[in-house]
């Protein structure tokens, strides 16, 4: 990679983006952005995903989001699709090497909800795990989450246009650092 190619590759599993208050509002707060790649793996949904292709896109990213709406604990299947046919041929190379990992999601419930003795049990960071998991076995810096709680609340539209800020505010962070690692 070139180390003066600062670009942000999104991967964004959304099922329905068309219908999508949050995780449209999050892709567009950033999507337009000199060096973010937004690359929807719906619109891949009915086709095998290119090893060779992907190589290439993340080979010369600085920084790899994954972006989805958090579903039944996990992310859309989709996204698990293109771990199973890209990732795991790129995981230890110097495609992924040293690159932060970040998670970008959105929740129906509440913040609280996501506690210890909350209504879900555990916390994100924990229901996150085999994302953080996939990051240290391939060499990757993985980021603390970047988690917009709330979907199905009052506080929902509150929520969606706070956590689009700084979901910008990162990114701008990002692209404008001289190192990509760890400024999340």
């Amino acid at each position: 990679m070139n180390d003066d190619l600062k670009k942000v590759v999104i991967l964004l599993a959304h099922p329905d983006l068309k219908e999508s208050r949050a995780n449209k509002a999050l892709v567009d707060a950033v999507g337009d952005m000199d060096g973010v790649m937004v690359y929807d793996l719906y619109e891949y949904q009915d086709q095998s995903f290119d090893v060779n292709v992907w190589s290439t896109i993340i080979s010369d990213a600085s920084m790899v989001i994954f972006q989805f709406p958090f579903h039944w604990m996990s992310a859309p299947s989709l996204l698990k699709k293109w771990l199973d046919e890209v990732f795991t041929s790129l995981a230890k190379t110097p495609a992924v090497a040293g690159k932060p990992l970040q998670v970008v999601t959105t929740t129906g419930s509440e913040y609280a909800a996501y506690r210890s003795g909350g209504r879900n049990c555990f916390t994100m960071d924990e229901l996150l795990r085999p994302y953080q998991v996939c990051a240290i076995h391939a060499g990757m810096a993985w980021q603390t989450p970047l988690v917009i709680y709330g979907m199905g609340t009052p506080d929902a539209s509150r929520n969606i246009a706070t956590g689009a800020e700084i979901y910008r505010q990162k990114v701008e962070a990002v692209l404008n650092s001289h190192a990509a690692g760890n400024v999340w």
